[in-house]
């Protein structure tokens, strides 16, 4: 009798999950793309179980548009697995802005690839990521010239109205980067030499707010050093 129960249940709960997965895949096929790609902003876990569902959102998962969207906070910045490269450089393709990012990062820093690497940097900081921001900004400042105001023109878009906030938001930035930073072995990295030499701060000219920021927050080249 227990045992006939037992089967009963069993039964029961997988009637019920291929119940839930048709309605899931008689909706409409831009909602499940929605569907998707939410779940995978706020976790890269999250999707990969969606992806368990049903075929129609183990197909959806893979659109290009979910890819752009995921979160990839749960990816080492690094990645030393060539299943984790492969899914990064998809990532990467698929424009996803934090891909974008630790794409950019890595091609300037490590690869030395300088001009690949501030596109990439400059399109992650257009899409919003602020990280991409905080680089890319002190790189053209650095840089000098022409970029020069174009940079602290960056730095100072990641800048709030309350001063106070800001400076916690850069200091927690900076260590989020010299994390990143820790996790390459260029101790004699002359990319990150010609930076430390390139910015002079007495030459700085820039508008007060800005100014403001630099004197306060005067460790705030910390990644490059």
């Amino acid at each position: 009798m227990v045992v006939s129960l037992s089967l009963h249940a069993s039964s029961s709960i997988r009637k019920s999950k291929t119940k839930a997965s048709l309605c899931l895949d008689s909706l409409p096929e831009d909602l499940l793309v929605e569907i998707s790609s939410c779940t995978g902003a706020s976790s890269l876990s999250a999707v990969r179980n969606l992806r368990l569902v049903s075929k129609s959102f183990r197909r959806i998962c893979d659109e290009k548009y979910v890819f752009y969207r995921l979160s990839l906070k749960e990816i080492e910045f690094l990645p030393w697995h060539e299943n984790s490269a492969k899914f990064i450089e998809r990532c990467t393709e698929s424009r996803n802005p934090e891909a974008l990012f630790q794409k950019g990062f890595i091609n300037y820093f490590r690869d030395k690839l300088q001009d690949r690497g501030l596109e990439y940097l400059a399109e992650a900081a257009e899409k919003g990521i602020k990280e991409a921001k905080y680089v890319y900004g002190v790189i053209l400042i650095c840089l000098g010239g022409k970029t020069k105001q174009k940079g602290f023109e960056i730095l100072s878009s990641v800048i709030k109205q309350l001063m106070s906030t800001t400076m916690n938001e850069l200091v927690e930035f900076r260590y989020k980067i010299q994390k990143i930073r820790y996790g390459f072995w260029w101790s004699d990295n002359t990319v990150v030499e010609q930076l430390k030499t390139a910015y002079v701060s007495e030459k700085c000219k820039c508008d007060c707010k800005t100014r403001m920021l630099l004197l306060v927050n005067e460790s705030w080249l910390v990644f490059i050093r």
